[in-house]
């Protein structure tokens, strides 16, 4: 069942809150940036608790820099030098993360108002994103559908379509705390599909190198308490901004990506998409009303920086060619 409210008006546009229930758990989510606000969803006990960071005043969300459950592009993480070339043509893009550009610009998709339809069991957001926004080519045309079915799994698909040729990288960014109470993420366990990760620089652009996880601070490959694993890391960063390669990203199908639980609750969330890999982040750059390690990032995305490496996957979309991407969060006890 999806219900929803008006919240507020925003440049004369309406801001909507939906609600997506089932028996057991409901998801809001925001028409501003396509957000998330929350998911609730019962522990081991059956209580229902929320598992995301949130606002208590939508209206912060207006304001948000940490794009706090947000859609997010056109294009997900960072844009080194804030450019890319296409076609011999060289796109100069917002520099809104130093030199680089990260997560769309200074107006991505996580600054927007979509419009909304709702289509059976379906939140259909939509936004067009015209030519040179943000720097990038192109009129694209883009829609996020949720939906929140009885298995508790939250469907997220990616549709776009542009009349040129550009780039398209968009993820969610949700910050998890399966706990529902607890003030941070650091006992939450992990395991990770993938057996290598991109390595990284100060700036949190891939170096270009591939490195197996393997004996790693990196090595997820089974459940590991992640306080337990951060000292194990040689970089200035204490926490986690990571890219990991799904095992099987040569195969273009959903499959699972990476799994988290949290003992007190018991709750677990697994994160399956068809895009080739994930950013683990661990909120080091939280500041306000949540500080620190209080929630988690599980990203699902192309590459960073993927058109700045012709040896990554591809991010390109050709012309008036639909592309369709998906993620599922998908949470038990």
């Amino acid at each position: 069942m999806i219900t929803h409210k008006k919240i507020t008006e925003l440049n004369g546009k309406e801001i909507v809150l939906f609600k997506l229930s089932n028996h057991s758990a409901y998801v809001e989510i925001l028409n501003y940036g396509a957000t998330i606000v929350s998911i609730v969803v019962p522990d081991k006990n059956n209580q229902p608790g929320n598992v995301v960071l949130t606002y208590d005043d939508p209206e912060d969300y207006f304001t948000d820099k940490v794009c706090l459950g947000s859609t997010v592009g056109r294009v997900a993480n960072r844009i080194s030098k804030a450019r890319f070339e296409l076609n011999g043509n060289t796109y100069f893009l917002d520099k809104n993360d130093g030199n680089n550009s990260n997560h769309g610009g200074f107006n991505g998709f996580n600054k927007q108002i979509f419009n909304f339809e709702v289509k059976n069991d379906k939140l259909i957001l939509s936004y067009e994103s015209k030519d040179g926004e943000g720097g990038f080519p192109g009129n694209l045309l883009f829609s996020v559908i949720y939906s929140f079915p009885e298995e508790n799994e939250l469907m997220i698909e990616y549709k776009a379509i542009s009349d040129k040729e550009t780039i398209f990288n968009p993820t969610n960014h949700a910050y998890f705390n399966l706990s529902g109470n607890k003030k941070d993420i650091l006992n939450h366990e992990l395991k990770v599909f993938a057996d290598s990760y991109l390595e990284s620089d100060h700036e949190f652009l891939p170096t270009g190198k591939i490195l197996s996880v393997q004996n790693t601070a990196f090595d997820f490959s089974d459940y590991k308490k992640i306080a337990q694993m951060m000292p194990l890391k040689n970089e200035m960063l204490k926490g986690y901004n990571t890219y990991f390669i799904s095992s099987g990203h040569a195969n273009k199908s959903l499959r699972k990506l990476a799994s988290v639980k949290e003992e007190t609750s018991g709750r677990e969330l697994t994160l399956y998409s068809d895009m080739p890999g994930f950013m683990f982040y661990t909120g080091d750059y939280l500041s306000g009303k949540h500080q620190p390690f209080e929630g988690l990032c599980l990203e699902a995305q192309f590459y960073p920086d993927a058109p700045s490496h012709s040896e990554f996957p591809s991010c390109k979309m050709e012309p008036d060619q639909e592309v369709i991407y998906k993620i599922v969060y998908k949470f038990s006890n």
